[in-house]
């Protein structure tokens, strides 16, 4: 049997609603990385991925990597960078997970996902 892997941190996630703060959900982070921007993306559940904005403390709902992708992150150490298609990525640590979840109580934006 195999057993899904345990999450590293969780986020705290505070929605909006009517203009308003509202209830504050927590989503177990299983890994993430940067792309060669700087960018932060987090997984969650699933394999759903989230694009992390520390500047205005949101995250947005992206897709996830695609197979290929996926494949050489699992196969990079944590804290290591991978290629995929001529540009180099880097599989963030548990420590910098931790480290990202802890910082801030971040706010989901709705923005519209390009499959």
């Amino acid at each position: 049997m195999i057993h899904p892997p345990l999450p590293v941190a969780t986020l705290a996630i505070t929605t909006r609603f009517n203009g308003k703060d509202s209830s504050e959900l927590s989503e177990p982070v299983y890994g993430g990385y940067a792309n060669p921007r700087g960018e932060i993306f987090l997984f969650a559940k699933d394999g759903a991925a989230y694009r992390v904005n520390f500047k205005s403390q949101t995250l947005q709902r992206r897709p996830p990597l695609n197979p290929g992708a996926q494949e050489r992150y699992e196969a990079t150490a944590a804290g290591e960078a991978f290629d995929f298609a001529g540009r180099t990525f880097k599989r963030l640590s548990h420590e910098q997970i931790t480290s990202i979840c802890a910082s801030h109580r971040f706010r989901m934006v709705n923005i519209p996902v390009r499959s």
